[in-house]
Order: structure tokens, then C-alpha cells, then sequence
């Protein structure tokens, strides 16, 4: 709505226009037509001659009938201006014709300023009404000055009532459309009024939303007048990004934010003629003096009254930056990729179409570029099936890249070829795809097939039968007419232990290796080769020149010293050019040969070995038992030889102490005590020792023995020599071994002795005899166990030597010969016998008899 104080236009009278006027022209034509036609029949009938008005109903037919005709041939625009003062003109006529202003066709002035009003203008309904007024104010004046020549004539009837009746019909229809008028320009107004009040509140709307969007953009804006230059309004991305205030930017121009004053008035210009301007790169000028690369966009209203312009400007140094170093790293790859021997290509991922292709030889599908470019991956023949590539895909998404995916392409000219991938996942031109690397491994494939074929077919063979093996392998490996494998003999002569010829294995023999291509083999460390031409650079070698054959290839086979032990070569009847792998192979051939061959003499010298052995340990089994059975005799004999004089020591010594015992000081009887004690313990060490050579001596008689009923009854002798003692006993019952039950017993007196010896100190003696449970086919284990001081296991190796001991004689007596016999009996019987303890919590000595059968 405008505001009030303005001066504001009337509204216009509704004026019918378009289709509803020459709708309403055209039915209003035919109501006048028809109520014309009817008054004039009427009158023609039933009036009197001298009251015919017959003239004014044709009249009125005839406008009506040229009205009804304009309309209907799209000649509206002056049908209304014809009615009405047609109309207009008959009502004054008949006034004329009735001779009173006073008759019904006063209806008729009133049907003419109704016509005017709805159909014509303001102009033309004033003249109308001021037509009527005059017309009826003369024709009153005439009546009233008898002017009218006619008689007035009042009467009514049909034809008044048909004529009253049609002009209130035509009024009537033009006061319904007038109305209907009226309410459509009412509701278009109202509508227009609704839509005035939500555009501004739209614009209100937009008003705040654009305020919002200003002053919270992140990019710098500005709003300025485009009269003037003079900045209205920065928001605060613009004050974060140069530096200045907003009070210290409103009300100045903008030059101060530009670096280059030319290239301003450059785009002031361009603006101003474009009224718009997109991203246009600027070098910005910042507060502190600093500059930057920007991008601004800047637009002006259409409106000439609006001159504002909004700028909105991007820093995009650090995109700049960006964009360079992805430049520079995209030229490094272009130059990589390019460049690359390596046969690289990028494909689609969605499709695996070809999207770039390198200058590197394709050496697994033979392909140019120019036959990859807009084809995919599985026409060319990369992928065998949809299926492989579906599988490679998938691997590459889950792991994000593959390395050496080894798979088999289809050559140009159709062979499969093995092929190892290596992929990654790249984003080319915003979409994902796939940078890949492909490397022919056919020759590589057949080299492993080869070498595990060769490797399976010597690895099953051992001895001799396996250099028949390696030759028949190693012909089909190099394509040699024949393969020998030799080894040296001490006489210089070299003799064959596996020969391939033509597919058939040859007798073995021996040879010479003087002026032969072998012999100089074998004092060279390389590889000798010699491609062509055998003849002439061997002429003495006459076994080969009569075979024909022209090239040669050998290598000596040497043993851990470096000292020949065999040959290795292979014999060509025509000259060879070498493939790159055949030395590699007679090198790992060589090298498997002369493992085998060492192993071989070794095998060799180990049986002469065997063959002497069983002699040799009989001999030297007879020798040391002889020597034993010398050193037992020599122990025995020495021990009881010197029994004689130790008797004779012990007993003078106490004839001396009854003779002179009583006059002995302290001191000399201290030194006689000494003397007596040394003489028991030496009788002791004696006793013992011939104890220990009487267990080495005689034939073991092995029978069934109840060890648990000789410990019972060792134990219950010992019980009777120490009845003062607590000792708690538990004997396993029915453990038998197949031992001499002599020796057994022995066995068994020592080991309760020093159990029963060594747990003196506790209030209660426990003794345990038992066994363990046998381990496999191992004899069982019996054992021995106390609770007495035990023993420290560092020194366990102590026990079972003789005069060894692990306690001082002061705290236990003994001579350290018991275990030791216990040994000895042991190890006679084949058996073992271990010992543990700890100090303080007992001893175990655990023993067994050996298997009567290994006896």
C-alpha cells in the first residue's frame, strides 16, 4: 500500500471488457430485437391508425439488428455507443409520436443511462445523462407550452406492458452484470491486497535472511554504493580477513583494499558494463601491508534507482598454494608414469575402461596404446572373465591396493600369458580408478615349474640312483644331446656314475682326464664353457672328437677343502648360444651333485668303518676286562696284604695301653686314643675296599628276588641294633626284580644304612621303600626314601665316587665306599641309580636292575 500523504487516483468505474461485454452486448441485442418485433406486431394488430408507432418499434429493430450483427462478427467496440443512444434517440421520437413526456417510453431514457453506465465510460455516461436531462426538459417545456403537435395518449395495454416489461429485462440483465462486475474487481483486489501483504512479508523475510547470511558468511563480504564507492557494510569474515575494523571501513572507499590500483579500475569497469562479475582473480592488500590471492564476485541490481553493490571475496592463497604443489606432483607423476619402463596403465574402476596409457613396451599383451584407448580391461583381454576382475576389485576395495596379484592375460595373438599385477586406487578427473602395473612372469613361471619339477624328480632318489635321476633331469632342463656325472679316482682317472644320452642311460667306465675339456674342468674354479668348435680347441680329446659332439659346458665338484671330488658337464653335438638361466641351472644341479657325492663317499667310508668295528670292540671289550679283572685282583690282594700289618698295629698299641695305660698323661693318652681310632677306621677303609672288589668279581646269578621282603627283613635287623629309636616304616609289598639276590642285598643294607644314618637327628625316622611307575618299555624303578638332613644337589655328583663325601665324619661316620659299591652292583646288573635331596628335607635315590634280556 502506498503511504497516505501521496496523492492517490480515484478508482475507475467497471467498465464490462473481453468476453463478458460481448456476451452481454450480444444477449442484450436479441432482448431489444425481440421486444421491438413484438410491439411492432402488436401495434400493427391492435392499434388505431392514428396511434401507430410502428415506425419507432422498426426503429429500435434495426439498432438492435445492427448491434447483434457487429457482435457477432467481432465488431464490438462501438455496439454499446449504439444502443444507448439508439435507445436514446427512439425514446425521444416516441415522446414526439405519444405527445407526453408522460407515457411508458420515459423507461426507455432510463434503459439509455443504465446502457451508459455499465457499457461506456465516465465521459460518455455524463453526455448520456445530460442528454436525457435536456431532452426531457425541453419536451416537458413543449408539453407544457402545448408545443407538441400530438394528442397525448395514455392509454395502456399488452404492447405497454410488453415494452415496460422488456425494458426492465434489459436493465435487469445490465445491473446483474454491473453487479457481477463489481464483485470480480472487488475480489481481484482483495486478492491483490493479499498478495501485496505476503510479497512484503516475503520480502521482510528475505530482508533478514539476507542480513543473516551477510554477517555469518565465512567469506568476506562488502556492500557498497556503486553512486558513490563509499562502503555501506562489511561483515566479520571480512574484518578476520583484512584486518580492519568495520568503523575503520564504513564510509571510505575501496581502494585501500586492493594491491594494484590499475587492476581496479580495470574491474570497476567491467562491473559497471556487465552489472556482474564471477570470480575474477585480484591481489588483496591487508591492514599490515601483506598481500593475497583472491577470487571476487560482485552484482548490481537491475533497478536503476538501486546502485548497490555486494562483493563477496575468497582468500585463495593457500588454494593457490595447493594447486601449485599439485601441479608440480602431478607433472612428477605424468613424467613417472610416462617414463616408467614398466608397462602402467589407468582404468576405470567402474568399468575398467582405459582412461590412460603409457609409452612402455606392453611385454604381456603386445598392445599400443592406440588399441587400449576407450576399450576396457575384458575386451582387450586383461581379465580372462568378468569374474577374475570382480575378484581382483574386490580385493583392491578391501585392502586399498594390491601387490604382485599374480593372474594370466590373453596375448594379441591369442597364447595365455602369466602375468604379476601391482594396483592401487587413484582419483582421476573426480573419479575413482585404478593405477596399475603389469609385468610378464612366463619366463619366470616356466623357470619355477621347471627347477620343482627337477627338484621333485632328484628329491625321491638317494645314493647312486640318484645321479641317474639329476642326468635325465638336467638333459630335459638344458637340452643337452648328453649329461655325465664323474668322480675323481686316486689315480687321476675320473670314473662315471651316471650317464645320459639321446633319452637312454649308458653303462658307467672310467677315463682319462688328460687334455680333455674335463680335466681343465677340474682345475678351474668357474664354470667351464665352451660354445662351439670342441674339435679344434681339444684336439687330443679324441672319445669326444669321434662322438661328434661341438660344445661343452662343465663344472667340477669340490668337497668342503675346495678339493676335487667330481665333474658335472653336458655335451652338444651343435653349437649353442646359452640361455641365460642354463648356468644358473647346472650350478644348483652341480651343487645338489656334489651333496649327493660327499654324502656317498662318506657312506662308503662309514661301512669300511662297520666292516672293522664289531672286531675292534671285541678287542678292546677283552683288554678292559682284563684290565679290570687285574685291578680288582691288584685291590684284593693289596687290601688283604695290608690287614696283616694293621692287626699287628691295632693289637701291639693295646698291649701298650694295658702296660703303661695307667702312667699316661692326659696328653699321651690323647695321642694313644688317636692312634687306636686311626687303626679301626683304617680296618674300616679296608673292609670296604675289599667289599668294593668283591661286588666287580665272580658271575652274576640273576633269579626272581621279593625286594620287599629283604627290606623288611634288612629294617627289622637294624630296628634290633637301634631299639631306642622312633622309626616309622612303609614298604610297598611284592616288589621283585631278576637280580643276583647277593648283591641285591647289598644294595640294600647300604642305602637303609644311610637312610636310617642321616635322619638320626629327627624325633621320628621315616623310611619309605617303593617303586615308580615304569616309562614305556623301561624296567621299573625302586626307591629309597628319607626324611633326614638330605644334600645340596650342586653336589650330587660327588655321591657315588669313592672316599667321596658330603658331610663332615664328625657329624656322620662313614667312609664314602658305600655308595659307590651300591654303583658298582648296579652297573653290573645294566641298571641306574640316581640320588636327590634337599638340605633339611630328605633324600630319594632311585635305582633300577637293568633288563635281564640286554644282559
Amino acid at each position: 500500500m502506498p503511504p497516505p500523504s501521496q496523492h492517490q487516483e480515484p478508482a475507475p468505474v467497471p467498465v464490462l471488457v473481453g468476453a463478458p461485454r460481448t456476451r452481454v452486448l450480444k444477449l442484450l441485442s436479441l432482448v431489444i430485437g425481440l421486444a421491438a418485433l413484438l410491439v411492432l406486431v402488436l401495434d400493427l394488430v391492435m392499434a388505431s391508425p392514428s396511434q401507430h408507432e410502428a415506425w419507432n418499434a422498426g426503429g429500435l429493430m434495426v439498432v438492435a439488428g445492427v448491434a447483434y450483427w457487429l457482435v457477432s462478427t467481432g465488431r464490438a467496440q462501438y455496439v454499446a455507443h449504439l444502443i444507448v443512444f439508439g435507445t436514446l434517440a427512439i425514446a425521444v421520437n416516441s415522446v414526439l409520436t405519444y405527445g407526453s413526456v408522460r407515457t411508458a417510453v420515459g423507461f426507455l431514457f432510463v434503459a439509455a443511462v443504465a446502457g451508459a453506465g455499465t457499457f461506456l465510460g465516465r465521459t460518455a455516461l455524463i453526455l448520456t445523462v445530460a442528454a436525457s436531462v435536456g431532452a426531457l426538459g425541453v419536451l416537458t417545456l413543449a408539453e407544457v407550452n402545448g408545443w407538441l403537435s400530438a394528442t397525448p395518449y395514455f392509454e395502456v395495454g399488452l404492447r405497454v406492458w410488453i415494452t415496460h416489461s422488456a425494458t426492465l429485462v434489459v436493465v435487469a440483465v445490465m445491473a446483474y452484470y454491473s453487479r457481477r462486475q463489481l464483485r470480480d474487481s472487488f475480489l481481484r483486489q482483495s486478492e491483490e491486497l493479499e498478495l501485496r501483504k505476503k510479497t512484503e512479508q516475503e520480502r521482510d523475510r528475505s530482508l533478514e535472511r539476507f542480513a543473516r547470511i551477510f554477517h555469518t558468511s565465512p567469506s568476506p563480504m562488502v556492500a557498497q554504493s556503486a553512486r558513490s564507492g563509499m562502503i555501506l557494510d562489511v561483515n566479520p569474515a571480512f574484518e578476520r580477513c583484512y584486518g580492519y575494523t568495520r568503523a575503520q571501513a564504513l564510509g571510505r572507499q575501496d581502494d585501500f583494499l586492493w594491491a594494484d590500483a590499475e587492476a581496479r579500475k580495470t574491474y570497476m569497469a567491467y562491473l559497471f558494463a556487465a552489472r556482474r562479475a564471477e570470480q575474477y582473480p585480484v591481489r588483496g592488500l591487508r591492514a599490515d601491508g601483506s598481500t593475497f590471492d583472491a577470487l571476487i564476485s560482485s552484482e548490481m541490481g537491475d533497478d536503476p534507482e538501486d546502485k548497490l553493490i555486494m562483493t563477496t571475496i575468497s582468500d585463495v592463497s593457500a588454494q593457490n598454494e595447493v594447486m601449485e604443489r599439485l601441479r608440480r606432483s602431478e607433472e612428477r607423476f605424468a613424467k613417472a608414469f610416462n617414463f616408467s619402463p614398466l608397462n602402467m596403465t589407468i582404468t576405470r574402476l567402474a568399468d575398467g575402461s582405459f582412461v590412460e596409457v603409457n609409452r612402455a613396451e606392453d611385454r604381456a599383451q603386445g598392445l599400443a596404446p592406440k588399441d587400449l584407448k576407450g576399450k576396457t580391461s575384458i575386451e582387450i583381454g586383461a581379465w580372462l572373465t568378468s569374474r577374475d576382475r570382480e575378484a581382483f576389485v574386490a580385493q583392491l576395495m578391501r585392502d586399498g591396493r594390491v601387490d604382485g596379484y599374480e593372474t594370466r592375460m590373453r596375448h594379441k595373438d591369442g597364447h595365455l600369458v602369466d602375468t604379476r599385477l601391482w594396483a592401487e586406487l587413484v582419483e582421476f578427473d573426480g573419479e575413482p580408478c585404478i593405477l596399475s602395473c603389469t609385468v610378464n612372469i612366463s619366463d619366470e613361471k616356466q623357470r619355477e615349474a621347471l627347477l620343482l619339477s627337477v627338484a621333485r624328480g632328484v628329491a625321491a632318489e638317494t645314493g647312486e640312483a640318484f645321479f641317474g635321476a639329476l642326468t635325465r633331469h638336467l638333459c630335459e632342463a638344458i637340452g643337452a644331446d648328453m649329461v655325465v656325472i664323474g668322480e675323481c679316482r686316486a689315480d687321476g682317472r675320473v670314473r662315471t656314475l651316471a650317464i645320459r644320452q639321446n633319452g637312454q642311460s649308458l653303462p658307467n667306465f672310467s677315463f682319462p682326464t688328460e687334455n680333455t675339456p674335463c680335466g681343465q674342468t677340474l682345475l678351474q674354479q668357474d664354470m667351464l664353457i665352451c660354445a662351439s668348435d670342441l674339435a679344434r680347441h681339444y684336439p687330443l680329446a679324441t672319445s669326444l672328437i669321434e662322438s661328434g659332439c661341438q660344445a661343452y659346458l662343465g663344472k667340477a665338484l669340490r668337497d668342503a677343502d675346495g678339493t676335487p671330488i667330481g665333474v658335472i658337464f653336458a655335451l652338444w653335438r651343435e653349437p649353442i648360444q646359452l640361455r641365460p638361466d642354463t648356468q644358473a641351472l647346472v650350478s644348483i644341479f652341480a651343487s645338489r651333485a656334489t651333496g649327493e657325492l660327499v654324502r656317498l663317499r662318506r657312506d662308503r667310508e662309514i661301512q669300511r668303518l662297520n666292516e672293522t668295528l664289531e672286531l675292534r670292540v671285541r678287542e678292546r671289550t677283552a683288554d678292559l676286562q682284563k684290565l679290570n679283572a687285574e685291578l680288582d685282583s691288584f685291590a684284593y690282594s693289596v687290601s688283604h696284604d695290608l690287614k696283616s700289618p694293621l692287626r699287628a698295629i691295632d693289637g701291639f698299641t693295646r698291649l701298650l695301653d694295658e702296660e703303661v695305660g695307667p702312667r699316661l698323661s692326659a696328653d699321651e693318652r690323647q695321642l694313644l686314643d688317636r692312634v687306636l681310632s686311626s687303626s679301626r677306621r683304617m680296618g674300616s677303609l679296608i673292609d670296604d675296599l675289599l667289599a668294593l672288589a668283591r661286588v666287580s668279581q665272580g658271575v652274576l646269578e640273576r633269579q626272581a628276588v621279593d625286594l620287599s621282603a629283604m627290606a623288611s627283613g634288612i629294617l627289622a635287623q637294624e630296628r634290633l641294633r637301634q631299639p631306642d629309636r622312633e622309626i616309622e616304616l612303609q614298604i610297598a609289598p611284592g616288589l621283585q626284580a631278576h637280580c643276583d639276590p647277593h648283591l641285591a642285598r647289598i644294595v640294600l643294607e647300604n642305602l637303609f644304612a644311610n637312610a636310617l644314618k642321616y635322619s638320626r637327628t629327627r624325633p621320628v625316622a621315616r623310611i619309605e621303600w617303593g617303586s615308580l611307575p615304569p616309562v614305556g618299555a623301561e624296567p621299573a624303578l625302586f626307591y629309597v626314601r628319607d626324611n633326614g638332613v638330605g644334600f645340596d644337589m650342586a653336589y650330587a655328583d660327588k655321591l657315588f665316587k669313592p672316599f667321596q663325601r658330603l658331610h663332615m665324619p664328625s657329624e656322620f661316620e662313614g667312609t664314602g665306599i658305600g655308595l659307590a659299591t651300591v654303583r658298582r652292583i648296579i652297573e653290573r646288573h645294566g641298571g641306574q641309580i640316581t640320588g636327590e635331596g634337599r638340605p633339611g628335607e630328605g633324600a630319594r635315590f632311585c635305582f633300577s636292575f637293568g633288563d635281564p634280556t640286554r644282559a
